[in-house]
């Protein structure tokens, strides 16, 4: 099978920007809105983003089965696609719409409530999606290009998804919150109902040999051990766990380091500076995925993938230097050591997955892309969980207060810098080895 004309990767990368908006636009204005403005407690904070991200994640693996075994005369995934954009841009809307004069506990029990809907139909739209840009394309090359579009759509998201907080300060609005409502509902209808839709009406769906006889017997426990044992999924697993777990989890301490090291507290100043260091990641990470992309295709992924995290370490090392007071237009070099790593997340990494499916397909004659989608959205939150709550925790362990300002103690702020920087240079460096060693135990096999 082989859908992948220009027109079906539009449409499909399409999909991925409002994908990019689903993993991250909730994180853009809720940090910013629910902690910072409205100064819910972090650790509590950080568990009220956690527990729906938890119970979608342990939901994927059904998701997955759902649409592997799904009979619509309209496909397995397009249905899917269709319905959760457009449940996901409701609750999405219906984040932000809480009222200023409640208690913060009660604002934080509503933005519980409402961010465990959206992520659970957030799950219905990314396990279905990933499926069906495994199966656009069969053959290696190809689908690596088709990762490689993707990329652009999800870094062209990006370079907008952290100015939603700035946009919805701005003086036009009578305050924040009205902002945060307008932009929240704006982002829910167009981006992520609209666009989001479009892979599910455009992209067609081709049935196989293997596709027509659907695994209804395999138990979801079943699915889950199968995949789990593939030798190239555990490296998937490790490689996710070291960059989203550890990784990013250092990576969350950059807004922290700019709001209260570098700008003194001053929370709208340091979102400014955030959305100029993320249009810098996602301008750089753009023009790192046709190198990528080559690189992948000359020197094979995983010399491909140890090249890119090299160079992430060095940019590790530099994070201590650069995010300095006064010399914040330094920060423009953090993404040209350090946005190649997102960009080979969301082209090398996903080809590995959709090589490994393909694998068992070949083995098993049965088609688990679902299955497999599934796994690698789980692992994925699963390292998000586990950033999330060492973030929340961490905050918590050095005195982190917001409502302290720019009155933080001093050790804390050092801490997060320390960690900004450190833990971005181990993390790549035990990824390297990982790689290292799965290359030469392949070798010996072979």
């Amino acid at each position: 099978m082989d859908n992948s004309t220009f027109r079906q990767k539009l449409a499909l990368g399409s999909g991925f920007f409002c994908l990019l908006f689903l993993d991250k636009a909730c994180d853009a204005l809720a940090i910013p809105f629910y902690q910072m403005t409205l100064g819910v407690d972090p650790f509590l904070f950080s568990i009220a983003l956690t527990i729906p991200i938890v119970l979608s994640a342990f939901l994927a693996p059904w998701v997955g089965q759902l649409s592997d075994n799904s009979t619509s005369r309209f496909g397995r995934r397009r249905p899917f696609i269709f319905v959760a954009a457009w449940l996901s841009a409701i609750f999405f809307g219906l984040m932000w719409m809480v009222p200023d004069h409640w208690t913060t506990n009660a604002q934080l029990l509503y933005f519980f409530i409402i961010s465990l809907l959206f992520h659970t139909t957030v799950t219905f739209y990314t396990v279905p999606l990933t499926s069906l840009s495994y199966e656009i394309t069969l053959d290696a090359n190809k689908r690596i290009k088709v990762m490689e579009i993707n990329t652009y759509f999800i870094k062209l998201a990006s370079l907008s998804v952290q100015w939603l907080f700035p946009l919805a300060s701005l003086a036009i609005f009578s305050s924040v919150f009205i902002g945060v409502k307008v932009v929240g509902w704006f982002i829910a209808i167009i981006v992520i109902g609209l666009i989001g839709m479009l892979p599910a009406i455009f992209v067609k769906e081709e049935i196989s040999e293997h596709d027509k006889a659907p695994d209804k017997k395999a138990s979801i426990v079943e699915n889950i051990k199968v995949i789990s044992k593939v030798p190239l999924m555990k490296l998937v697993f490790a490689l996710v766990f070291v960059q989203v777990g550890l990784a990013a989890f250092a990576a969350k301490m950059d807004f922290y380091v700019l709001v209260y090291y570098m700008f003194d507290g001053d929370v709208a100043e340091g979102a400014i500076w955030k959305g100029v260091l993320s249009v810098g990641y996602a301008a750089t990470a753009a023009i790192y995925i046709p190198i990528v992309s080559w690189l992948s295709r000359k020197f094979g992924k995983f010399t491909a993938l140890k090249f890119i995290f090299t160079l992430t370490m060095i940019g590790g090392m530099g994070k201590w230097f650069i995010y300095t007071p006064g010399v914040q237009w330094l920060l423009l070099l953090d993404p040209i050591f350090c946005a190649g790593i997102w960009t080979s997340m969301s082209i090398i990494v996903p080809a590995l997955v959709a090589d490994a499916s393909d694998q068992f397909r070949e083995d098993k004659k049965i088609n688990r892309g679902g299955g497999f989608a599934a796994m690698f959205h789980w692992f994925i939150a699963v390292s998000v969980i586990f950033s999330l709550l060492l973030s929340g925790m961490t905050l918590r362990a050095i005195g982190f207060d917001a409502s302290l300002g720019s009155d933080q103690p001093s050790d804390s702020l050092q801490i997060m810098k320390m960690i900004l920087s450190l833990g971005t240079v181990i993390p790549s460096l035990a990824a390297v080895v990982i790689l290292s060693r799965y290359q030469k135990s392949s070798q010996l096999i072979n």
